[in-house]
């Protein structure tokens, strides 16, 4: 076999390598590709094919651009091999390496045929060794594969140093064509080492990416074990592969879940279908879905979870998908705790706007009695007699029992919301108390109406809270009162049955509609027919709070122009208070 017809394979093999090289890389990322590998095949071709017809172009030809393609798709070889081993070529040495490799193919066109070819191979020899030591030189542990290439482009090096020594040596011998056995010998083994070496790279190419799918997949399994948030990649809605925390999340043993339909994540299997469609058509027409989703451990717990999810193929949404899931049960529950809060303050708002009008209206009235009252004893004492002196100090008197009224109203709530007020138990006669704050009612705000006693004498008396229980009784007169007419009549009932005390107030008064009896003991609530009559609203608030620390009950019949009837129920035997 002579040179010309090795030379013309090498450029023949490099083309078809080069090609086989750009089929194996096209369509791949970037990231993916073997740099300067294809352009090393396609330059050493080029090379090749002009050394081939030397004999018929210009040394500028066949020295200057056939050895400049030729080396350089030789250092560009070299520069693959380094990315493969995972070391960086730094654009400095990729560009000086080139220019360096022109200025010296410049200069053996000054050169005669034995220095031209003892510096070529020099040449060879220098971007043979180089893969040799990247390949070779490893702190790592290197595979069979990667020392063999390493020898061969070692064996490579040492036999093109040879040739070129041996061309300084022997420059009678150093045209290379025929009849030299160490020649016909060098020639098939070089041919051999280097289709070899060709080969050899691509399976180490395959190797580093073998290598980097197991290091990726190492990293995705330790990222997937460790992440706190659920993950699971779907195939056809059934659970291809998912991790721990997706695991503990639904309450599944660990390794069980795979394999297993999404609709057991759901409350049935309709309710699955229907979020998956929702989920499916979300990704198909935006590349993603990010919502809330209600879901359902093992137990049958139903909670709230955030779910993003993604199409691994977009040509195909519906067969693979990955979806993370992030349970937001507590944030769910804090969400509707603010909610509910939000909803109180604005009513605590609304009641304190509400009050503080209410409050200032009320004031207003017996305020401006005792200013209009105290202006004329002062202005006209001395010319009012007894009887106009005495109805001005009665207005005062009603002005200052309004007042003291609100403000004890007010106390009263006060401490009753703030849960300051401290029970005081004593020793109470029942009947004698019902007579006493009667009659004191009945001297405070009657106003004609006729008040009826029917309180039994076998009362008895009874551990209580006497404040409490005046409270109650106070405001149940006070309202019976304010909302009877003057013609009108009230009935206070008391007697002791089984165990409990029995008050029930009675009076033909303007009577309460169904709508205003759910809110009745709502503070500041009025009813919508007490017209400009005088009150706060929490009379009856009082009265509740105050039956609740005594373990009592009341009850309301009533009907608009029918009168009121309240009857409160008191447990004597029970719990201390």
């Amino acid at each position: 076999m002579d040179i010309k017809t090795v030379i013309l394979t090498l450029a023949i093999g490099s083309f078809v390598f080069g090609a086989i090289l750009a089929l194996f890389q096209y369509g791949k990322e970037p990231a993916l590709r073997i740099p300067f590998w294809v352009t090393a095949k396609f330059m050493q071709g080029a090379g090749s094919l002009l050394l081939y017809f030397r004999d018929t172009t210009p040394d500028f030809m066949s020295v200057l651009v056939a050895n400049s393609l030729l080396l350089g798709g030789c250092a560009y070889e070299s520069w693959a091999i380094f990315h493969i081993t995972g070391r960086r070529v730094s654009r400095p040495l990729h560009v000086g390496s080139a220019v360096g490799t022109v200025v010296v193919c410049a200069v053996m066109l000054f050169l005669n045929p034995p220095n031209r070819i003892a510096v070529s191979f020099s040449m060879h020899t220098l971007f043979y060794t180089l893969p040799a030591w990247a390949l070779l030189r490893h702190g790592g542990e290197t595979s069979l594969l990667r020392r063999g290439l390493g020898c061969s482009f070692c064996l490579l090096a040492i036999i093109f140093g040879i040739r070129a020594v041996w061309a300084l040596v022997e420059p009678a011998q150093s045209h290379l064509l025929f009849g030299v056995l160490i020649y016909q010998v060098m020639l098939p083994a070089v041919y051999c080492m280097m289709l070899i070496s060709g080969f050899s790279m691509l399976l180490l190419a395959k190797e580093a990416s073998d290598r980097t799918l197991h290091a990726t997949l190492r990293e995705q399994k330790a990222i997937l074990e460790t992440l706190p948030t659920g993950l699971a990649i779907l195939r056809d809605r059934v659970i291809e592969r998912c991790n721990p925390a997706l695991e503990a999340i639904f309450g599944f043993a660990p390794g069980t879940m795979s394999g297993k339909p999404t609709a057991c994540l759901y409350e049935s299997p309709n309710v699955g279908e229907q979020y998956g469609r929702i989920m499916y058509e979300a990704i198909d027409r935006n590349g993603s879905f990010a919502g809330e989703v209600a879901m359902v451990r093992r137990n049958g717990e139903r909670f709230w979870a955030w779910v993003q999810g993604t199409s691994i193929f977009p040509e195909r949404v519906q067969s693979y998908a990955v979806f993370s899931v992030t349970d937001i049960s507590q944030q769910k529950a804090q969400q509707q705790l603010l909610l509910q809060q939000n909803q109180e303050l604005g009513a605590a708002n609304q009641a304190r706007s509400r009050f503080l009008k209410m409050v200032a209206h009320e004031f207003r009235t017996p305020l401006g009695l005792l200013t209009s009252s105290t202006d004329i004893l002062d202005r006209y004492w001395d010319r009012l007699n007894n009887a106009e002196r005495g109805e001005q100090n009665s207005r005062i008197r009603s002005a200052a029992r309004q007042l003291s009224e609100l403000t004890s109203a007010i106390i009263c709530q006060n401490q009753t919301e703030s849960g300051r007020y401290v029970p005081i138990l004593q020793q109470v006669d029942l009947a004698l108390f019902c007579r006493t704050v009667a009659g004191e009612a009945e001297a405070v705000w009657s106003n004609g109406q006729t008040l009826r006693l029917a309180i039994e004498d076998d009362c008895g008396s009874a551990v209580l809270d006497e404040t409490l229980l005046r409270r109650v009784l106070q405001n149940l007169l006070s309202n019976a009162f304010r909302y009877t007419p003057p013609e009108g009549f009230i009935v206070l009932r008391a007697w002791r049955l089984a165990g409990q005390f029995e008050l029930e107030v009675v009076d033909s008064g303007i009577g309460i509609s169904e709508d205003d009896q759910q809110h009745l003991f709502e503070a500041y609530y009025r009813g919508s027919n007490t017209g400009l009559r005088r009150g706060l609203g929490l009379g009856l608030t009082i009265v509740r709070e105050s039956l609740e620390r005594m373990r009592g009950a009341i009850t309301i019949i009533s009907a608009p122009g029918a009168g009121t009837t309240m009857l409160v129920r008191l447990p004597l035997a029970g719990p201390e208070l």
